[in-house]
């Protein structure tokens, strides 16, 4: 059986963008992985590609690269709506966003792969953490 991984926002645009640090979180993740995402992954994977093409941190072509690729991932999809009610429950500790990804992660019994500190290190998100 291949593991379930949920890859959020931030580990999604290094991964992308084909980083240091997403080759390093490439390099952590389980054999044959099946990557899931909440639906919300693409939206905010776009606008930080966007604010970092605006800022001139990375080029027009890299950012229509990474968006090519992120259109063509085979990631598993979820809906947010039915991951809401248990998200909002983690409003103290995290932004709904983030409970969003631990959630779904929760549900798959899936380590959580991410580049976010702070999300990693927050108390009670009760998943195991894949960091680079």
């Amino acid at each position: 059986m291949n593991p379930p991984v949920v890859i959020d926002a931030s580990a999604g645009v290094e991964l992308l963008l084909n980083t240091s640090t997403g080759s390093a979180l490439r390099a952590k993740l389980p054999a044959q992985a099946v990557e899931w995402v909440p639906e919300v992954y693409y939206a905010e994977v776009a606008a930080v590609l966007r604010r970092a093409e605006l800022a001139g941190r990375i080029t027009t072509p890299r950012t229509a690269a990474a968006i090519s690729r992120l259109l063509a991932a085979p990631l598993r999809r979820v809906q947010v709506k039915p991951l809401l009610a248990e998200a909002w429950t983690l409003r103290h500790n995290i932004t709904v966003p983030d409970a969003l990804y631990v959630v779904l992660a929760r549900h798959l019994g899936a380590e959580l792969v991410t580049v976010d500190v702070k999300l990693a290190n927050a108390p009670g998100i009760g998943v195991p953490v894949i960091q680079p």
